[in-house]
């Protein structure tokens, strides 16, 4: 069993209630494929992968530390655009705060060392393309698939290259999950981005629902953006455009595959009227504890209406 965790900033958090949602019904990674954010909640799974550890994680997205590290303030960005340019740095942010988070959350020195194999996805700057690791430090590696460029500094990893965000050009790195699965095995997606590139087919002929029923009269679903018109907002509305035309030409081809599974996207539980309001961005988690429990929900109606059956008929 694959699973394969796609980027989506704040999205995350609904991700992780998704994962609750198919570790409470016994389905459980024998390898975590993440990208960004995903990684990160590959990480902290693959360290152990059952309920406890889910929940865990869920309790991680809505609690109030991670929660700044994803909003800095204003008073960050004003402090952050001299002392960047004084020193020369390559990201507006420091990164200390999320190795930190790393280290008191993920139990390994190197993403080998985890329970459950791990491949986490990287941008090689120098290379233009996606890089898939199974070893290496595991600050360095999720810190890595996480630098949004211009937030966060690029990362040397041991090959000798720059490495940046993963989501830049795979965020939903399932082709190199299909590329190591058997032909027997079950991949499921999980994509968590803003932007709809998963979904399914809905029981009214719309695209707009996985597996789910579509509450009669919803308006459609509208990504967040970043609403303001700061220079840090605008990289980030530009970088979630880039990544969603990426995300939608990695899943296209893979959704044929008869091994792919996709858990309902945050579009899908908005149309079958399982979650509110996502917030206003990548970085905005004031609603990280209501997508916890919308990603739940979504995954475990998905897994009662056809879920199970389709998970069987692999």
């Amino acid at each position: 069993m694959h699973f394969v965790l796609g980027a989506g900033g704040a999205m995350g958090a609904y991700q992780a209630g998704a994962v609750l949602g198919l570790l409470e019904a016994g389905i459980v990674p024998d390898v975590l494929h993440g990208c960004s954010a995903g990684a990160l909640n590959a990480a902290f799974l693959a360290a152990q992968p059952d309920v406890r550890r889910a929940r865990e994680l869920a309790g991680w997205w809505a609690n109030g530390s991670t929660s700044r590290l994803l909003m800095p303030g204003w008073r960050s960005h004003v402090r952050g655009l001299p002392a960047m340019v004084r020193r020369g740095a390559r990201g507006l942010l420091d990164d200390r705060p999320l190795r930190q988070l790393i280290e008191a959350n993920v139990p390994a020195h190197d993403i080998s060392e985890l329970a459950v194999p791990i491949h986490v996805t990287t941008t090689c700057l120098d290379c233009a393309a996606a890089e898939q690791h199974s070893r290496g430090d595991v600050g360095d590696m999720l810190v890595a698939s996480c630098a949004l460029p211009g937030l966060l500094a690029p990362v040397r990893l041991p090959d000798g290259h720059f490495h940046v965000d993963g989501g830049i050009v795979c965020g939903v790195p399932v082709e190199s999950a299909l590329a190591a699965a058997g032909p027997d095995d079950c991949v499921i997606v999980i994509d968590c981005g803003g932007a709809p590139v998963t979904c399914w087919p809905g029981e009214d002929g719309s695209d707009r629902a996985c597996a789910l029923p579509v509450v009669a009269g919803r308006e459609p679903f509208v990504p967040p953006v970043e609403r303001s018109k700061a220079m840090v907002d605008v990289v980030l509305q530009a970088f979630a455009v880039a990544r969603g035309v990426a995300n939608r030409a990695s899943v296209a081809a893979a959704k044929g595959d008869p091994r792919v599974r996709i858990v309902p996207h945050v579009t899908d539980a908005w149309a079958a009227g399982l979650v509110g309001d996502v917030g206003s961005g990548p970085r905005d988690l004031r609603q990280a504890a209501a997508l916890v429990t919308s990603g739940r929900a979504a995954t475990s109606a998905w897994l009662s209406r056809r879920g199970a059956d389709l998970l069987r008929s692999v």
